[in-house]
This record gives structure tokens, sequence and C-alpha cells, in this order.
């Protein structure tokens, strides 16, 4: 592999998927008000002054008394507890995604918002029904999308036409990883073109 076409690639995939700086930011922030929340409790504790919560002789009388809560809350809190590390866990391991997709291979290749494909699709599905581009509505995941065309009172739509024009727009982008299509019609029209 190349010196670009390793750097083209790099690129490409840092534009997909999201950093996760947002959860890394939100942790830090927990840990430091609890820090600087004990940090507070033991310099009123030491000036002879009294809590705003919990002093730290409260605390640790708390921690020597867990033996004698329930075996169920203990339990419970342990669940708790356990979820709230296998997410953190999940969430560090797993690559954050980006509403994107990739147009294009080689040299030529673009990173284009799902919303811009959304508006292609509804453009495409729009076109083919005979109504107006704001009677459809795309929704653009990772693999698949959907359409869904509200038609003109009384005017019927031929969904296998759109369907097809649907599908065929998108194989036409090129998009990587490629998306299944889905086209829906509302039973009730709207009044107006």
């Amino acid at each position: 592999m190349s010196t670009d076409a390793e750097l083209q690639s790099h690129v490409l995939r840092r534009e997909l998927h999201s950093p996760k700086s947002g959860l890394a930011i939100t942790l830090a922030v927990l840990a430091i008000v609890a820090l600087a929340w004990i940090g507070t409790e033991s310099a009123l504790a030491a000036l002879g002054r009294p809590a705003l919560l919990l002093s730290p002789a409260a605390m640790a009388a708390g921690l020597r008394g867990l033996p004698s809560v329930q075996p169920a809350v203990l339990v419970a809190a342990g669940v708790v507890l356990a979820l709230i590390g296998l997410v953190l866990i999940v969430a560090s391991v797993t690559p954050g995604r980006r509403g994107r997709h990739i147009i294009g291979d080689g040299h030529s290749a673009a990173v284009v918002d799902d919303e811009v494909i959304g508006s292609a699709l509804v453009r495409a599905a729009a076109t083919e029904a005979g109504v107006s581009p704001d009677r459809a509505v795309a929704d653009v995941g990772r693999r698949s999308a959907t359409v869904r065309v509200t038609p003109v009172s009384g005017v019927s739509i031929d969904r296998a036409a759109v369907d097809r024009v649907v599908a065929e727009a998108a194989e036409g982008f090129g998009l990587t990883p490629p998306i299944r299509t889905k086209v829906t019609i509302d039973k009730k029209g709207k009044v107006g073109g």
C-alpha cells in the first residue's frame, strides 16, 4: 500500500468514526467533582466546620456499616455498578459512528453526511411518485435507509416503481458500506400537490 493510499484510508476512517472525547470529558468532570467534594468535606472537618453533605467520619462509618446492610441491597447496588462498568467497557472498546458514508473509491472517494444521502433519496422518490419533495422523508442508517412518502389524496402511487427508483439511486451512489432501501407509502394522503 502506498503512503498516499494509507493516508487516504486513515482520513476516511477518521471522518466516519467519532472520537470518545465526550464520554472521557464527562467521566473526568464527574471524577473531579467527586474528588473536590471529598476534599472540601475533609478541609471543613479539619477546620472544625459542619459538613456540606457528609463528614469524612460519617463516610467512614458508612463504609464500616456495609456488612450490616441487607444482602439484597448490596446485591442490587453491585448489579448497578457492574452494569455501569459494562457500559463503560463496551463504550471504550467499540468505535463511535458518525452519520456518514463513503462515496466512490480510489483517489475520488468522498465522505458524505447521511442527511445528504437521505435528501437525494427523497428527491428520487418524490419525482417518481409525482409529489413534492416535502411529502417524503428519509431515515438513513449505517446499513439501511427508509423513505416514507405521503401521497396526494385520491391519487395512488406505484410503490414498486418508487421502491425500484430509490434502490437504483442508492446503488448509483456507490456507498461504503452499502445500504438497503425500503419505501413506505402512507395509507392516508393529504390534500394538495
